[in-house]
């Protein structure tokens, strides 16, 4: 059974951790690990009765070491890597390790087992991963255990690192990364009174907005306040205490000193925090993560206009990618208020007051918003209507200064946040997760949506094209979008581009690439949006299941058309980590029905 841990560890490797296989791609690892396995199984375990019947469980042991879709998504990779491989025949996932614990109670042979006593006995080699977490990386280790004729077959790889983004990146928050470096930190501070200074730093060497250091800065003091109650309440050793200092004294013990860093690395989606701290003589403690746009203060800041002086380039932050956010009021029928903002190039400009932020006393959560060049009226929006974002506007701006103008719909005071982003023309505005991320896993995201109110849940899982033309055909990247509600067991929908960015009529083909051979998809337009199709038994379409579970096996999907005013359109989605998406999305609304589905099948 495959079996990973999960223990604390310094972002540190020994020389000896950092040996590895012949053959080992950093850009491939777990697929190079299949291929130097199997290498070695036809050396040790030979002679092979071709074709070999592998078989992987389908999430590993102990379940608590990874979340279960980051260990789905290690299995499924192992899975698909050696299926890939010539003379191999691959069993079905399975829970291998329960099934063999209740094999000798006579369950197996119930016909509520189903074929699972018959694949097990299928299985000529057994595949196990093992694990440990060292800082943001992971070191996997592979190994083959052989079954039914090949029980002396038993060779493996030395460990080899395999970055988060194959395992599955967590979205956390900032707060939770703080209180696991300040636990640790406790743990560590034997003497009665420390100190710990912090510092931050941009990976790419740009530097850190003084906001954030403040920000980070009061994070590390509130986990560090949380530790002190905590220490006050058990009582069971002699009292420490860790104070922050802005700036350490020389003078003051070495031994007593904690010296603490944040990296900040900014990604599509959010930023990778890591925070490190150490003391002389004492392990380096480490934890980092994910976090969303909205998890960090805007780096710019960003006040609502006062008198006309005030309108100057100084006053006016500059849009990028990244969104400025703020927290904004505006009080009844005639309330007002003006935000001003430059781009420095062609771009295209959009903003936004996301609904859930709206809030007062029966808001209708319809903010009136609209975007000004100085001295000229209201500028044309080249958004598409979408009634889930009726406060969203897009714009296509030359270089300059402009200004923001959000008006109250209705009679009583709403409070809002406005976000606003830009990026240039020659380029597109990458599509913003739907409600709270929850995982990447490699170019697939997973995120949700809540009803504060029912609690109902929306899951999704999507992904943004990593080629699309011709050149300046549209805004925003094209993105495939899956969803699905948390209650009963409802279909699920499934978007794979806007078709109202083709050419009306015109044909629209979709092809899935497997291993360099291009299988053709069934595609219509039903609506607003190009989905998988195909004739249900009454004669009207319906999601074509097969096809999206076929997605499994597939590298990219690509769709051909028309432009609207004729031109040839291309659009190409990568299929690495669809499977671990859609199943973190279907676990994460509860709906195992889908992932058995879509992802098992």
């Amino acid at each position: 059974m495959a079996t990973l841990w999960l223990v604390a560890a310094s972002p540190a490797v020994t020389a000896a951790q950092t040996q590895t296989f012949p053959g080992y791609n950093p850009q491939d690892p777990i697929g190079s690990a299949a291929q130097a396995l199997w290498q070695r199984i036809e050396k040790q375990c030979g002679p092979l009765k071709l074709p070999v019947r592998i078989g992987t469980a389908s999430r590993p042991q102990p379940e608590n070491a990874f979340s279960r879709d980051q260990g789905n998504n290690v299995m499924q990779q192992v899975h698909a890597a050696f299926s890939r491989l010539d003379g191999v025949r691959m069993a079905p996932f399975l829970d291998i390790g329960p099934v063999l614990n209740i094999n000798d109670t006579g369950i197996l042979d119930s016909a509520l087992a189903g074929n699972a006593k018959e694949q097990l006995s299928k299985i000529e080699i057994e595949i196990r991963a093992t694990g440990q977490r060292i800082g943001p990386s992971t070191r996997l280790l592979l190994s083959a255990h052989g079954w039914n004729g090949y029980e002396s077959c038993s060779p493996s790889l030395d460990p080899f690192t395999v970055s988060e983004e194959f395992i599955g990146e967590i979205y956390r928050r900032t707060e939770n990364v703080f209180d696991e470096v300040a636990e640790a930190i406790w743990e560590q501070s034997t003497e009665t009174s420390n100190t710990l200074a912090l510092s931050a730093h941009m990976l790419n060497g740009a530097p850190v907005n003084p906001g954030w250091l403040e920000f980070f800065s009061d994070r590390m003091r509130r986990a560090l306040s949380k530790q002190a109650d905590e220490e006050k309440k058990s009582r069971i050793r002699a009292p420490r205490h860790v104070s922050f200092a802005m700036l350490h004294d020389p003078s003051s013990d070495e031994a007593r000193r904690w010296s603490a860093s944040v990296s900040i690395e900014q990604r599509h989606n959010g930023y990778r925090i890591a925070v490190s701290a150490n003391r002389k003589d004492t392990t380096p403690v480490f934890s980092g993560g994910l976090v969303a746009f909205d998890d960090l203060p805007t780096a710019t800041q960003w006040a609502a206009l006062g008198s006309s002086s005030s309108r100057t380039a100084a006053s006016a932050p500059r849009l990028t990618e990244t969104p400025l956010r703020i927290e904004g009021r505006v009080e009844g029928s005639r309330g007002l208020q003006q935000y001003a903002f430059s781009i420095p190039r062609e771009s295209y400009v959009e903003v936004d007051i996301p609904l859930p932020s709206v809030r007062g006393p029966g808001a209708d959560k319809k903010l009136l918003v609209e975007v000004f060049a100085p001295g000229h009226p209201p500028l044309r929006t080249i958004h598409i209507p979408n009634q889930s974002r009726p406060n969203l506007r897009r714009y296509r701006l030359g270089p300059g200064q402009y200004t923001i103008r959000v008006a109250n719909a209705g009679p009583t005071r709403q409070e809002y946040q406005l976000r606003a982003r830009a990026v240039d023309t020659s380029d597109m505005l990458l599509p913003e997760a739907p409600g709270r991320l929850i995982r990447r896993f490699q170019n697939w995201y997973a995120s949700v949506v809540e009803d504060a109110a029912t609690g109902k849940r929306t899951c999704y899982a999507y992904t943004a094209a990593t080629e699309a033309g011709p050149t300046n055909w549209r805004e925003q990247a094209p993105f495939i979008l899956l969803s699905a509600e948390s209650e009963g067991s409802g279909a699920i929908q499934h978007l794979l581009d806007d078709k109202r960015y083709y050419r009306q009529g015109a044909a629209i083909e979709a092809t899935v690439s497997e291993g360099g051979e291009v299988r053709p998809l069934n595609a219509s337009a039903p609506g607003n949006f190009i989905r998988p199709m195909k004739e249900g038994s009454n004669g009207q379409p319906i999601l074509d299941m097969d096809a999206v579970a076929g997605y499994n096996k597939g590298t990219t999907l690509e769709l051909n058309g028309t432009t609207p005013d004729g031109r040839p359109a291309h659009v190409v989605y990568s299929l690495q980590g669809y499977r671990a998406a859609v199943n973190a999305m279907s676990l994460e609304c509860g709906r195992r029905d889908l992932a058995n589905a879509l992802v098992w099948k």
